[in-house]
């Protein structure tokens, strides 16, 4: 898709987007790519079902956040959605427990588009394309992404198709932009140009890496160590041990990820070399192996959060500027990754676009 393509694509889908307002006492969770399947050993949801379940009914049901769910909920490309609901009854009785207190918006993805059509998809609930949130005449636009991607815009059946009766029955593992660092820098790129020309904050899914201020985990931890180095001048003795202990730990990270990118043929994922933009987020996904991430908006704030199980990720409870907190007598915990207040946010748009 050409970046005049891209551009138009994403301008009707922010003008034909319903408007929500976002005051001071509202609270917003975005969670996207759920990829509901039936159960199977073919069903990504499946791995972290219990966790996304206890997580949604005793946490942001309870503390009374509005849930988006921003695309690919439903993998209609490799289920049928009769089966789906039937599987995902209880998961589908919180949705509705969040639609009864009008605190439910569901936008459809590439893999769950087909809910336009389906004939019994009132369980699963009415679907946008995309959503404005309002927050005092300035926006945050929030769509799943797979817009800024030629083909899932122009070949939409012909993807579900190869996927259904193809890629999927032969095991193949690289099927979508989510496996390919290439094109999800593609992807990001066109949200991000898109979101500086309109100066909104723009809230994606799709490439299942999360971003926060339009920074992937790499360009987050550079930015971290030189602000440890920073520190490392003024410290005492005892305080410059524990800063020497989190730069080897964060050094050992952008390593493991620098390597991993080259392998996977990745480039920068930084937008503009000179100065990168804060206008681009991506609340990752929930089908994560070390567990699922949101993004959190509560009032005059946005955060980034990653929720896991103790047993499967024990490194942030040493390396992070935030303590996990547990859900309860759960062995499942939540860790503000990074956070900041809209207003200084959308100022830095401003003043940098």
């Amino acid at each position: 898709m050409s970046a005049h393509a891209s551009l138009s694509t994403l301008t009707r889908l922010y003008r034909e987007a319903p408007k929500v307002r976002l005051s001071s006492k509202d609270k917003i969770v975005v969670f996207s790519d759920l990829h509901l399947g039936d159960g199977g050993k073919d069903d990504d949801f499946l791995q972290n079902a219990r966790l996304f379940a206890r997580v949604l009914g005793e946490y942001y049901y309870e503390n009374g956040l509005t849930l988006v769910l921003n695309g690919d909920i439903e993998e209609l490309k490799k289920f049928p959605l009769k089966k789906i609901v039937s599987r995902w009854e209880s998961i589908y009785g919180i949705f509705n427990e969040f639609r009864k207190k009008n605190r439910l918006y569901k936008i459809v993805g590439n893999h769950d588009f087909d809910l336009f059509t389906q004939k019994n998809r009132k369980r699963a609930g009415k679907p946008f394309r995309a959503l404005k949130i309002d927050y005092g005449g300035k926006i945050l636009f929030v769509y799943h992404g797979h817009q800024a991607s030629r083909f899932f815009e122009n070949h939409d059946k012909l993807a579900g198709f190869l996927l259904r009766y193809f890629v999927f029955p032969l095991g193949i593992k690289n099927y979508s932009v989510s496996h390919d660092s290439m094109k999800k820098f593609k992807v990001e790129k066109r949200a991000y140009d898109f979101s500086i020309r309109k100066k909104v904050i723009s809230i994606i899914g799709h490439t299942h890496r999360p971003l926060f201020e339009s920074l992937s985990k790499i360009d987050s931890i550079k930015f971290k160590i030189e602000q440890l180095c920073r520190l490392y001048t003024d410290a005492d003795d005892m305080n410059k041990k524990k800063i020497e202990k989190d730069i080897s730990y964060y050094r050992k990270e952008l390593e493991y990820l620098y390597r991993k990118n080259m392998k996977n043929g990745s480039k920068s994922s930084l937008y503009n070399a000179n100065l990168v933009i804060p206008c681009l987020f991506n609340s990752g996904c929930v089908i994560g192996k070390l567990g699922m991430t949101s993004i959190e908006i509560t009032g005059n704030e946005i955060a980034l959060a990653h929720w896991f199980d103790r047993r499967v990720s024990m490194k942030h409870f040493s390396h992070n500027e935030h303590v996990p907190e547990r859900l309860g007598e759960s062995e499942y915990y939540r860790l503000t990754i990074k956070k900041d207040f809209l207003d200084y946010i959308f100022t830095r748009i401003k003043l940098l676009t």
